[in-house]
């Protein structure tokens, strides 16, 4: 055998293992401070009693605590039967199908739609951001497991693609005294607790972008238009199935409820049933692929009354475009549909 030379190096790899070995089994040294303590009559306790916090317990000692449950619907949660449960809650009903005819769709100039898909690309290709997106399965394989991908998120791609396209609304439109009544707030929260049939309820529903207006008959700010995301990922059924169309039509139902009736207490009082003037707000869902609208008109919040209704227009789901990813490097878009910024424009003028 030949002798090779010594090779005085310690390898790193090997000391990493051995220093974690040993500081490992690292035994306590003791400074004799336990015995200096007692000699003096100092008490001494465990860290664990001092820093430890007692259990709380969830009974009618908590300072929270209700003997009446409340049924609350958030913005993961969907109803079981979708827009014929929403509309009992709300004391709802569907005159006709469509948009009112005060919304006027019209059509839209070659130039607007090429800015529009350039969008569409912008937000769901060209952004920076790169994160894990969620697990691709297979149902007809569900064990294999395929490679994680990376890109921009659905959240990120609703976000862009509702305020890239306000944006090129505003600037398009036409009219600058409109522009300068509408605001934009992001990230709103709308709450409205009420009692159905002895039972509390509490719609806690997010607005992501609200449009909100002034006008010569409203002097304070009310809101317009409410722009919610969809996120297959975030909004789920209590039993794990697939949300369905319905239950989609129903979560916008809920959300334009809930944005009307906390803005009718807050103009009206916290005691109004019958309304003396309507509050109507529209409403649009999306998930960055399909766009869902609707427009909610709020008479009563009497929900037991049969008498006055509210009322709900809603259009079937619009997809704004059939395909948006690389094939072979290249950017497509493929089937893209111009009648979603029709209804967005037709949104954004109705007063």
């Amino acid at each position: 055998m030949k002798r090779t030379p010594v090779l005085l190096r310690q390898h790193i790899g090997r000391y990493a293992v051995a220093h974690w070995r040993v500081q490992g089994k690292k035994k306590i040294i003791e400074t004799g401070a336990e015995q200096i303590l007692k000699k003096k009559n100092i008490p001494i306790y465990e860290a664990t009693d001092l820093v430890r916090h007692p259990p709380v317990a969830f009974d009618e000692t908590h300072p929270d605590w209700h003997d009446k449950p409340i049924l609350s619907c958030k913005d993961d949660n969907v109803l079981l039967e979708g827009l014929s449960q929403a509309k009992i809650l709300t004391n709802t009903v569907e005159l006709k199908e469509g948009l009112p005819d005060s919304i006027a769709l019209k059509d839209i100039p070659k130039q607007i739609n090429n800015r529009v898909q350039n969008i569409i690309l912008g937000s769901w290709l060209f952004d920076a951001e790169q994160k894990k997106l969620p697990i691709v399965k297979d149902p007809e394989r569900p064990a294999w497991n395929f490679p994680r991908t990376y890109g921009v998120t659905r959240n990120r791609v609703c976000k862009l693609l509702t305020a890239r396209l306000l944006q090129l609304i505003e600037t398009t439109c036409g009219r600058n005294d409109l522009v300068s009544d509408r605001y934009l707030i992001n990230d709103l929260l709308f709450s409205y607790p009420f009692e159905r049939q002895s039972d509390l309820i509490q719609f806690q529903l997010s607005g992501d972008t609200v449009v909100t207006t002034i006008n010569s008959s409203v002097k304070k700010s009310h809101p317009h238009t409410i722009f919610t995301r969809f996120n297959r990922e975030e909004v789920k059924n209590l039993y794990e199935e697939e949300v369905t169309v319905p239950q989609i039509y129903g979560r916008s139902l809920l959300k334009a409820f809930t944005v009307c009736a906390s803005y009718a207490k807050n103009q009206y009082g916290d005691e109004v049933k019958l309304l003396p003037k309507p509050v109507t707000v529209q409403a649009v869902q999306t998930d960055g692929c399909f766009f869902h609208f609707g427009v909610f008109q709020l008479n009563t919040l009497d929900l037991e009354n049969g008498d006055v209704k509210n009322v709900w227009y809603q259009t079937p789901l619009l997809n704004l475009f059939e395909r948006c990813c690389y094939d072979l490097g290249r950017p497509t878009l493929e089937g893209y549909n111009s009648e979603v910024v029709k209804h967005l424009y037709a949104f954004y003028h109705s007063v």
